[in-house]
């Protein structure tokens, strides 16, 4: 299996799909110009509706992650790792000032971190 859906999370399962592509190619694990599996097979794979895939590609697509090619499927167009490991990281750093905007304390922060990485946030503080 290409990676599993948490059917039991409050996230909908395309933006778990978008999320875990993003990861693969966070990771280098998906590199410019790798084919994604198609639509229904991924689906399949995953066991959700092949509309639900679809949902997630096109968000992708939309995003500039991934390009169609035509009669021959979905392909990472991603050119820089570099530049899109910095875009997450904007990405965390806005989403953590609208956590802490919104009153959420640096305790619940890093309680969600370690729940996220799997080690203790202070390992991590310099």
């Amino acid at each position: 299996m290409w990676f599993s859906i948490d059917f039991s999370s409050h996230v909908p399962v395309y933006k778990q799909i978008t999320e875990k592509i993003k990861m693969k190619i966070a990771k280098g694990e998906l590199k410019q110009g790798d084919f994604l599996p198609s639509v229904r097979k991924l689906a399949e794979d995953i066991g959700v509706n092949f509309n639900t895939v679809s949902r997630a590609y096109k968000e992708l697509s939309e995003q500039g992650i991934i390009e169609v090619q035509r009669g021959e499927g979905y392909t990472v167009k991603v050119e820089n790792l570099e530049d899109f490991n910095n875009e997450i990281l904007i990405e965390i750093k806005q989403t953590l000032k609208k956590a802490l905007n919104a009153g959420i304390s640096p305790d619940e922060i890093s309680k969600i971190f370690e729940e996220v990485v799997g080690r203790d946030f202070n390992d991590f503080r310099s």
